[in-house]
């Protein structure tokens, strides 16, 4: 019943007593329930286009007996395994651990399992020929594998049958219905964590692909070249040379090829830092130093010692302050180096330096549009190249390489060049040149012919010869003393336009200096510009390419490698290498030199060629010592001029 003031019934005591219901309400006089709707209703939230309120609350305590997450099926995904390819320079993920397509042959005879016989049912890995297995001389490997084998039950006839195998038995170790007749099983060692035991299968996967030439994998490259030979070193003969075979496949995998590949470079440094190869390092060390900026972005980086990141920052920094220094010079001519403070010329001797300093700005203008390069903007190598390739072939074309008596020629007067090629050399730390002193031309002027001798020789010629012009005498003896005869130094441009200089200078000298201290003032410079373009594009010797890559090379490599020069690398040694006379200019000896290995050169610093015993005092050699490893120069040293004996009466 519906009405006011009506009761409910309700049996107390068997009786019905009615009670009143309480008085009714209006449910749009409540501003309460308008106002906060009923979200427990999704029917009104939806149709309110409200959102559901979030309740926060506490989170739960964590179960005593909680149950762990489960370990990642693949492992290689975990470990961010890649396959390093050194022939294209590039890596990609690599998920082959369960079977590798690329050491999967279809004319193998030999499985390979990555577990005890017995322990898993994955199948095998790898199918390999099994006489490349005896070609690597791998005997200990099959001494691992055969172990693990004794320790199964009733298994003494396998290892037999096994044994007469590898002495070369036809009879079948497993004979399988696909063509297969050896299982090779090679488990990790036993109670290796999960993650050692995956790195260790991993290793085992490169041994193989180092035998049959194929890419790497692994979570860093660096790490799969230090496991990878330590592997060889367990799984191969006693005899064989595991560093030599291995820098064989890592050659010709590519994965010594560093030109501007910072990831190949610092990878092939921690391994060569790890088994102490100074050859493989310096190598590695130098494209490192040229790759400094990049060296950061590379996932090898934190990798390598704090010693080595140490000695890369300081030899890229004496690099870059070196570069700055031969810049200057290369693009002023040696203005500084060949100034009054340096070396004394007289004012036509000076005049005439100026002359050919601004004929080779002329002609550099000429050949790249402007000259000097902008102020600040950095050479590029391509240019270093380009100027010593010319400057070599000027300096071949007046160097004097005849077997000819050397203190004959510097003693000749004027301008002492071997003097001042030594203190330059001595100043900028450089080794000599195989040459020092230019061809002079065998011509006096008429006006240095005392009247004497222009009687006595005009009485004998005759009158065609007396109206010889001068200048042609002077235009034949710069030509005849030059190395003209070599077809290779005469197609060079700079060597075509220094013939025309010396031409036009013969013909119209425009200074007081004679045609042969001219020649000297002109060997000076190119001697010294050739110096400084050899100290900024040669490299180490230990460096094999030193033509590809875009960055210079030229860095320093005293006090390293941080083992302190160990001689314990069984790689070739600098002297033995076929590039170790190329760059000998830029490493220095840091033995000290003992007073009887070589004996000093007393020198007393005069005017040029004043006493008569200037020269008896200077070990001459014609050709200088070119051997890298001798990078000690001899100091000069200042004493006292000797007092002639008294005269007897």
């Amino acid at each position: 019943m519906r009405a006011e003031g009506l009761a409910t019934a309700v049996e107390c005591d068997n009786n019905k007593v009615l009670l009143p219901l309480p008085p009714p309400t209006k449910r749009t006089d409540s501003p309460l329930r308008s106002a906060v709707p009923n979200f427990s209703r999704p029917s009104l939230a939806k149709k309110l286009n409200l959102e559901m309120p979030v309740v926060e609350t506490q989170p739960a305590k964590k179960q005593k007996h909680q149950v762990s997450m489960p370990a990642m099926r693949n492992p290689c995904r975990a470990a961010n395994v890649r396959r390093w390819d050194g022939s294209t320079r590039t890596y990609s993920d690599w998920d082959g651990l369960r079977r590798d397509d690329e050491l999967w042959f279809p004319n193998g005879d030999c499985l390979v399992h990555f577990y005890s016989k017995g322990h898993s049912r994955r199948g095998p890995s790898l199918r390999v020929p099994f006489d490349s297995l005896k070609q690597a001389q791998c005997a200990p490997l099959f001494d691992l594998c055969l172990a693990n084998l004794i320790s199964e039950p009733n298994t003494d006839s396998r290892v037999r049958s096994c044994r007469s195998n590898l002495s070369g038995s036809s009879s079948a170790y497993f004979s399988s219905p696909n063509g297969a007749k050896y299982e090779l099983y090679i488990p990790c060692p036993e109670d290796t964590p999960r993650e050692e035991a995956f790195a260790y299968h991993l290793t085992t996967r490169n041994f193989f692909a180092w035998m049959f030439g194929k890419p790497l994998v692994g979570s860093r490259l660096g790490k799969s070249l230090v496991d990878l030979l330590e592997r060889m070193t367990l799984f191969r003969d006693d005899e064989v040379d595991n560093v030599q075979d291995f820098t064989t496949y890592l050659e010709a995998s590519g994965y010594l090829d560093f030109g501007n590949c910072p990831d190949y470079a610092l990878s092939t440094l921690s391994f060569a830092e790890h088994f102490r190869l100074r050859d493989l390092w310096i190598d590695a060390f130098a494209h490192c130093v040229g790759m400094n900026e990049n060296l950061c972005l590379s996932p090898e980086f934190p990798a390598i010692s704090r010693v080595t990141k140490a000695l890369i920052t300081r030899a890229y920094l004496e690099m870059d302050l070196h570069i700055g220094r031969a810049s200057r010079g290369i693009t002023n001519f040696l203005e500084d180096d060949l100034s009054t403070s340096y070396l004394g010329l007289a004012e036509g001797a000076r005049t005439h330096l100026d002359r050919f300093r601004s004929f080779l700005h002329s002609y550099y203008v000429n050949k790249f549009g402007y000259w000097p390069p902008q102020q600040g903007s950095a050479f590029p190598k391509s240019l270093y190249l380009s100027m010593y390739y010319e400057f070599s072939k000027l300096y071949s074309y007046l160097a004097d390489t005849e077997n000819v008596d050397i203190i004959q020629k510097a003693a000749s007067g004027g301008i002492c060049v071997l003097q001042n090629v030594e203190a330059f050399d001595g100043r900028h730390k450089y080794d000599p040149l195989p040459y020092q002193l230019p061809l002079l031309p065998e011509y006096q002027s008429p006006e240095k012919r005392s009247q004497p001798q222009k009687g006595l020789r005009a009485r004998r010629i005759s009158y065609r010869s007396s109206k010889k012009d001068p200048k042609v005498d002077a235009q034949a003896a710069l030509a005849g003393a030059t190395n003209y005869g070599d077809p290779s130094l005469i197609s060079c441009p700079l060597v075509q336009e220094y013939a025309q200089f010396e031409r036009e200078l013969s013909l119209s000298p425009e200074e007081k200096v004679s045609i042969a201290d001219a020649r000297k003032v002109r060997w000076l410079l190119i001697y010294g510009v050739v110096q400084m373009l050899i100290s900024v594009t040669r490299a180490p010797p230990e460096v094999r390419d030193t033509e590809g890559p875009s960055y210079p090379l030229c860095c320093l490599t005293a006090g390293t490698p941080p083992w302190a020069f160990s001689s314990g690398s069984a790689l070739t040694s600098p002297a033995e290498s076929p590039k170790a006379s190329s760059s000998s200019s830029l490493e220095h000896s840091d033995e000290p030199e003992e007073p009887e290995s070589r004996p000093q050169s007393h020198i007393s610093i005069h005017p040029d060629c004043e006493t008569d015993n200037y020269f008896a005092n200077i070990p001459f050699n014609r050709r200088a010592n070119t051997d890298p490893t001798c990078c000690t120069y001899r100091p000069y040293i200042i004493h006292q001029k000797e007092s002639p004996p008294p005269k007897t009466l």
